[in-house]
């Protein structure tokens, strides 16, 4: 079974919390693995545009299934903040084009206390984002090319064997997952690192949650040691959504069992991963599950999202 796969494949536990800090690296935008190409009429002194993957490179991306490929874009060196721009991305291997669609540019924006005793404030001015969504038959190589401002980005990104991806996948079952809770935090510390405390999504396990007969948005998140601007506000937009999906059950799982005891130290060698992100086997964070009552997972949404696209995955349970 699958579920023998990833248990036999997962990473020790000492990789798995450098995955998780270094998977933050690999998504910020000063990691390396930006690719581009350009046009032969830029001045040598110009940098050419380029693509920042924003997801987890080995093992995330599976063949023949839907998939969703997150990345943002980068000019003069600069991460571009037009909101209103739509950009043609093609996706190809090698010669042959998979795919052609346009792309917005979106913003994770919300008001959230700042954590050192600021004003509630809004995110403006935080770096856009792009996601696209594809079904990619074969494993291997392909290549995200966009166009901008008549200059070209490509960005290279492997796709993999469905066997060979350790995270669940939409139309798989949600494994059977330890989940702390307030009653039962299983050495959390702390369960929750919302900045102003903990968040209320911590108050049943995710057997009790579908227990109800309601569908399930899993967030596995850690708000306080999210390592870019981009993947910080996720759970704060989970949480101003929830009020308008009361048929939703929202439940938040933390990604490290014991950072006030490191310090924050994600490097220490005492941080263990939460148990939730220890049963998933999971090698970067943020992710959202979106889960039916059976169990099976609808959607899954890695790293980044705003509330356009959270609202229409939570629309689509």
């Amino acid at each position: 079974m699958k579920s023998d796969r990833r248990a036999v494949s997962s990473p020790p536990l000492h990789s798995r919390r450098r995955f998780l800090y270094l998977a933050a690296g690999t998504a910020g935008l000063g990691a390396a693995g930006l690719a581009f190409g350009g046009c032969g009429s830029e001045e040598e002194n110009e940098t050419p545009p380029q693509l920042q993957s924003l997801f987890f490179p080995s093992f995330v991306l599976a063949a023949g299934i839907e998939q969703r490929i997150p990345f943002g874009l980068i000019d003069q060196g600069i991460p571009i903040k037009e909101s209103s721009t739509e950009f043609r991305v093609t996706i190809r291997r090698g010669d042959t084009v998979i795919s052609e669609q346009p792309v917005v540019a979106r913003i994770v924006a919300h008001d959230h206390p700042a954590g050192d005793g600021a004003e509630p404030h809004e995110h403006a001015d935080l770096l856009r984002y792009f996601a696209v969504r594809a079904t990619l038959g074969d494993p291997g190589i392909y290549d995200l090319d966009l166009t901008f401002e008549g200059r070209t980005a490509s960005l290279p990104f492997q796709v993999f064997d469905r066997d060979d991806v350790i995270v669940p996948l939409p139309g798989e079952p949600l494994p059977f997952l330890r989940f702390p809770t307030f009653e039962d935090p299983m050495g959390m510390d702390p369960i929750c690192t919302r900045f102003g405390g903990p968040c209320p999504l911590h108050d049943q396990t995710i057997n009790s949650a579908l227990d109800t007969g309601k569908p399930l948005a899993l967030l596995v998140a850690t708000p306080a040691y999210c390592q870019t601007a981009y993947c910080g506000p996720v759970l704060d937009v989970l949480l101003e959504l929830r009020p308008e999906f009361p048929n939703v059950e929202f439940l938040h799982a933390e990604v490290y069992l014991n950072p006030n005891e490191v310090d924050g130290n994600l490097l220490d060698e005492r941080l263990q991963p939460s148990p939730t992100v220890e049963d998933l086997a999971l090698p970067f964070e943020p992710t959202l599950f979106l889960v039916r009552p059976d169990r099976t997972i609808v959607d899954r949404i890695d790293n980044v999202f705003d509330n356009t696209e959270l609202r229409e995955g939570l629309q689509n349970l």
